[in-house]
C-alpha cells in the first residue's frame, strides 16, 4: 500500500477513535471536547494549514452528527487549528504552563465562537451563566492535555 493512503487511515482512524471517545467519556450534563485536542495536535505540530483543514473537516463531522446548523463547528474549529501555529513558530518560547494556558484559551474561545454563531444564526443554546459555568468546565478538563503535546523541535 502506498505510504499516504497508509498515513490518511491512520489518521481516520485517530479522528474516529476521538470521537468515540468523546461520545463514551461525554455525560448528559457535561460533554467533553476531545476533538479540540486532536485539531491543537495537529495546529502545532503541522502548521496552520494542516491544523484549519483538520479543524474544519472535526467541525463539519460535530455540526453533521449534531443535527443542527452546520458552520459554527467547522468555524470555531478551524480558526483553533490556524492558532497554535504561531505558538510554536517563535513568538513564544514553550513551556508546559503555556501548553495548558493554550489549550485552556482555545476551548473557551472554540466554545465562544459555537455559542456565538448559533445564538445568531439560530436559536440560543443555553442561557448564559449555563453556557460560561460548562465551558469553564471543559477547558479546565482539556487544560491538562496541553503540558502533553508538546511542538516539534
Amino acid at each position: 500500500m502506498n505510504k499516504t493512503i497508509k498515513k490518511l487511515a491512520f489518521r481516520a482512524i485517530i479522528v474516529a477513535g476521538v470521537f468515540l471517545l468523546q461520545s463514551v467519556i461525554s455525560t448528559e450534563l457535561i460533554k467533553v471536547n476531545l476533538t479540540l485536542l486532536l485539531v491543537y495536535y495537529f495546529g502545532l505540530k503541522r502548521g496552520e494549514l494542516q491544523g484549519a483543514a483538520v479543524g474544519i473537516s472535526v467541525g463539519f463531522l460535530e455540526d453533521t452528527l449534531s443535527g443542527q446548523l452546520i458552520g459554527p463547528g467547522m468555524l470555531g474549529k478551524g480558526l483553533v487549528g490556524i492558532l497554535p501555529a504561531y505558538l510554536s513558530d517563535g513568538f513564544f518560547i514553550w513551556t508546559p504552563l503555556l501548553g495548558m494556558l493554550a489549550v485552556f484559551t482555545l476551548t473557551v474561545f472554540d466554545e465562544t465562537v459555537i455559542y456565538t454563531s448559533l445564538s445568531l444564526f439560530a436559536q440560543r443554546p443555553a442561557p448564559f451563566q449555563d453556557f460560561l459555568a460548562l465551558t469553564l468546565v471543559k477547558a479546565l478538563i482539556n487544560a491538562p492535555f496541553g503540558w502533553l503535546i508538546r511542538p516539534e523541535k
